[in-house]
């Protein structure tokens, strides 16, 4: 859910630096719990309020609100040091705990935009609560266009996005993509691409659930579709527009542990002869699963949290255990009515809370079907839906690959290196910083003569998450998050007391870029 698997400890990494090697590290990271003193032998990284960071090389003591420790302070460029031993803990935003052990892992490269201004402190950190992975803009910042990589919350999760965009190259064929860090987070970017498709107008393209493109037409919205509470919500979710589902209230208020799914039914036509038929919906997740991100998984456990983040999920026993549960909780999942029961037949992964994602899903269908009985089911709230529509056939495409040309920072400054890191899935990766931004810019040259052309962009990374200073003062619980029934309940009860105001909040809080 975004971000149900949606956090890692952010790497030991100087930002100051332009770049460097890193090594695939085991970490240890020591409780830091300041309602009594406590003693970090390890290196500590705090950011500050404003903008400025302290590194802690010989770890630190934590007792009566203040940090204490061999320190260095690094001003808001990042270029000015000087030596401090003590900060106030109402300083800090974020705070990253650590001892790194070489285990004789691979190497990877990592490189820093060529310029670090755009890195913000004050007020505008301090009050940040929108999270989410890399975001994509066209059209100058005018247009959004996608998230990428919305579940891959650390190294280990590393995955590949497939996005459909809006935009279209200028009239010197050039598509041009703002990518930017508008999160309390860190950005590893290891792969970015474009593809092209050339395609008739009525065509309509876009990603499957499995990340391939295809291409539907003669798109029709079901003729009666109704949720759990027997709502007909055929007019919200029958055209792309501001209009769109979201679950029923009675729902959410009385679910229970055992049974907290919402679901939508409908019928779909089967076209003769088809082995096929095709749904497509343009959705986005709800803030459900940042609710229990922030307020269940990791803001109780404060510092805890980054003993979970980087040595718990690096157990292969701990991370199957959550994958399980989130391939089981997450997602929407499609089922067809045969044999007298619903039975599972596809499954849409998160897309995460921010844009709306166009996905494709192909359902089987039995020698003698003329129609198919379908519900999607997922947990109550966790998804808004703006279209669901059923189109005959898919047509598997086979895109154009058209590689960066060109990345530019914030200030205009052309930037090979970061191109050079992105330009293929290996082991090298661009990092960026909360307000950092970039250009990339793709060559696509002249449009068809006679067919349309879509574009989807294609990205592979991983994103850690911030440990915020307030989860640090105010941590409650003294053991690790465990995927259960039951926090995802207590998640959902917190969602639903606030869902409005923190939708709101939640988007005007996203961190100012340069």
């Amino acid at each position: 859910m975004k971000k149900l698997l949606l956090t890692g400890a952010l790497l030991a990494v100087a930002v100051f630096a332009t770049a460097c090697v890193f090594i695939f590290r085991h970490v240890q990271v020591q409780n830091v719990d300041p309602r009594d003193n406590a003693t970090v032998t390890t290196s500590v990284k705090a950011h500050l309020k404003d903008g400025s960071i302290v590194t802690f090389p010989e770890g630190v003591m934590i007792s009566g609100r203040v940090v204490r420790g061999e320190g260095f302070l690094y001003d808001l460029t990042l270029t000015q040091v000087k030596s401090i031993r003590e900060i106030p803990l109402d300083d800090v935003v974020g705070m990253e705990s650590f001892r790194t052990m070489v285990n004789g892992a691979k190497s990877v490269a990592v490189s820093t935009l060529a310029t670090v201004g755009g890195i913000v402190g004050g007020v505008a950190l301090a009050i940040a609560i929108f999270g989410s992975c890399p975001t994509i803009y066209s059209d100058d910042g005018k247009v959004e266009e996608a998230e990428l990589f919305s579940t891959s919350i650390a190294p280990l999760f590393e995955s590949r996005d497939v996005d459909r965009l809006q935009a279209q190259p200028d009239a010197n064929g050039t598509l041009r993509l703002e990518v930017r860090n508008e999160a309390m987070e860190t950005h590893y970017l290891n792969h970015l691409q474009l593809f092209e498709v050339e395609h008739a107008s009525g065509e309509f393209v876009l990603p499957d659930a499995q990340g391939a493109v295809v291409a539907v037409h003669d798109l029709q919205t079901p003729a009666v579709i109704a949720d759990r509470s027997g709502r007909d919500i055929r007019s919200a979710v029958n055209a792309v527009d501001e209009r769109f589902f979201e679950t029923d209230p009675a729902v959410i208020d009385s679910a229970t542990a055992a049974d907290m799914n919402d679901w939508i039914d409908f019928t779909a036509p089967v076209p003769a002869g088809s082995s096929a038929t095709t749904l497509v919906f343009r959705l986005r997740n709800s803030l459900l699963s940042t609710t229990l991100l922030y307020d269940v998984m990791l803001g109780p456990a404060g510092a805890r949290a980054l003993d979970w983040l980087s040595q718990d999920l690096a157990k292969i026993s701990t991370a199957v255990e959550l994958g399980r549960w989130y391939q089981q909780r997450a997602g929407l999942h499609i089922s067809v009515w045969r044999d007298g029961a619903y039975r599972e037949v596809a499954r849409v992964p998160d897309s995460g809370p921010i844009s709306w994602h166009d996905v494709a899903a192909s359902i089987p269908v039995l020698p003698g079907e003329s129609s198919l009985r379908m519900r999607l089911s997922f947990v109550a709230d966790h998804w808004r839906i703006d279209r669901i529509a059923v189109a005959p056939a898919a047509r598997p495409v086979k895109p154009r690959v058209i590689p960066i040309q060109e990345i530019r920072s914030s200030d205009g400054h052309e930037d090979r290196e970061a191109r050079d890191n992105m330009s293929a899935p290996d082991e090298r990766y661009l990092q960026t910083s909360p307000g950092q931004r970039f250009f990339v810019d793709f060559n696509a040259g002249p449009g068809p003569a006679h067919e349309s052309r879509t574009f989807l962009l294609s990205s592979q990374g991983y994103y850690t998450e911030w440990i915020r200073g307030t989860w640090i003062e105010t941590a409650s619980a003294d053991v690790p998050f465990a995927p259960t029934d039951e926090s995802l309940l207590v998640a959902l009860k917190k969602w639903s007391a606030r869902r409005d105001d923190f939708e709101k909040r939640f988007r005007e809080a996203r961190v100012p870029v340069r």
